[in-house]
């Protein structure tokens, strides 16, 4: 028997409900939502819809399925998003807000209340921060007959593609807050590496810091004595190269370091800051990092985690592998790894394992090679990059907590060599001093 378009009693193919979890509960609603709890829970087919009104026609469409990909940036035409001044007023929403509104807002809705009063209830718990007023526009987007999705890509700065993409296969398949749960996790998990990141680099900044003190204080106070030294040495005897060197580096500090180099420290974050930002300085930057002993294989095990973990999330919630493929390219942090993965889209499609196509790039280990190539022998390759993405997880949790260890000798060598460098310098030409009295003698 054919479907009639819009006959309510054909409701959309969708996958099963999962058991709802006891320990997941709604945080409390207002007071009027709590008057209100017995109309708050909907039917089967008016909480699959997610429509405060399901007997009220939704807005016609003038685009086609085609134009609402969320990969496709020019879509819309218009993107409200927040104006100047709640920017001012409250910032940027944060990942961990996002996270935070994705997860109460599946307790929400698995716990079968409306959509118009679960949002009405976040806005008022978000109202003093960035998030609430993007929730305020997406319940009256909601309210005008829009679905979830068209209300959230209005706001471009608080959603990403990689969130409307799987906000749009769930709406089209059943399951909204399996996949508002699923995203999460995946952006508490990226939080979660970006604070490791952060805390890895705050002792090697430290050292550097204080080397950096001792070399000036050695550079404005030591450095004019032993080079008057040397002077009067270098009358009577050759001086080495160290001590030529040192020379020759006290000699200019005196003359233009006392304010060259300030400048260039100053200067040399925000030159490579804006190199970074281009095309062809993050692709040499960050080939340059990965081939760092200690900061490449962190930063190699952190994108990959990101890979893993994106991947597996897409492609549990229903993305075609070409859409799950540009999106996770587009977490990527290393300009290498992002162009490994995105290559891999085109051999895929044309019926290449992903596998095979990852291994051919040399971007990523055998590990993570061997565990994609199970998982699509075995038809689970979500669940595999899940458990991938949760053991690069601990590997990266160790090795910043030990990056400290880690980053010790290379920096020790640095402070080592500066002051081998001195010592040789100044005691150099005193051996050639008493080498040729005693020679002459």
């Amino acid at each position: 028997m054919s479907r009639v378009p819009g006959d309510p009693g054909q409701p959309p193919p969708r996958r099963s409900r999962p058991p709802v979890d006891p320990s997941l509960k709604p945080p409390p609603l207002p007071p009027e939502a709590q008057a209100a709890a017995p109309r708050a829970r909907a039917t089967p087919s008016e909480s699959t819809s997610f429509s405060s009104n399901p007997t009220r026609p939704k807005k016609s469409r003038a685009k086609s399925d085609d134009d609402r990909d969320p990969l496709d940036q020019k879509r819309r035409s218009v993107a409200d998003g927040p104006g100047w001044g709640e920017r001012i007023l409250f910032g940027r929403v944060s990942s961990g807000q996002l996270a935070e509104f994705s997860r109460q807002f599946a307790a929400y809705l698995h716990a079968g209340v409306d959509i118009i009063r679960a949002l009405t209830s976040l806005e008022k718990q978000y109202k003093m921060t960035a998030l609430g007023p993007v929730i305020g526009r997406i319940r009256e987007s909601i309210k005008a007959g829009q679905t979830l999705e068209d209300a959230m890509v209005r706001e471009p700065q608080t959603f990403g593609p990689m969130y409307l993409s799987m906000i749009r296969v769930a709406e089209a398949r059943g399951g909204v807050p399996e996949t508002l749960k699923m995203l999460a996790h995946s952006l508490e998990a990226r939080q979660r590496l970006i604070r490791q990141a952060r805390s890895a680099m705050i002792y090697p900044v430290i050292v550097l810091v204080v080397a950096g003190g001792v070399v000036a204080l050695l550079t404005w106070k030591l450095l004019p004595m032993f080079a008057a030294l040397l002077k009067d040495l270098g009358q009577k005897v050759p001086l080495p190269l160290p001590s030529r060197i040192l020379m020759g580096f006290s000699d200019f500090m005196q003359s233009f370091g006392y304010w060259l180099v300030p400048v260039v420290a100053i200067a040399t974050p925000f030159v490579l800051m804006k190199a970074y930002r281009t095309g062809k300085g993050k692709a040499l930057m960050d080939r340059m990092v990965l081939w760092t002993p200690v900061f490449g294989v962190l930063c190699r095990k952190i994108d990959t985690t990101r890979f893993a973990r994106t991947m597996s999330v897409l492609l549990d919630a229903g993305l075609d592998y070409g859409s799950a493929i540009d999106l996770t390219a587009d977490v990527m942090m290393m300009d290498p790894i992002r162009g490994a993965v995105r290559d891999s889209k085109e051999k895929v499609l044309a019926g290449k394992d992903l596998s095979a196509t990852l291994e051919s790039s040399r971007q990523f280990s055998h590990d993570v090679i061997a565990v994609i190539e199970s998982g699509e022998e075995t038809g689970k390759l979500p669940e595999s990059l899940e458990h991938l993405a949760e053991q690069y997880d601990e590997q990266v949790a160790i090795m910043v907590k030990n990056l400290g260890q880690l980053v010790q000798p290379l920096l020790m060598l640095i402070i080592g060599a500066i002051v081998l460098l001195i010592i040789l310098a100044v005691f150099l030409p005193y051996l050639q001093v008493i080498t040729s009295l005693s020679g002459g003698g």
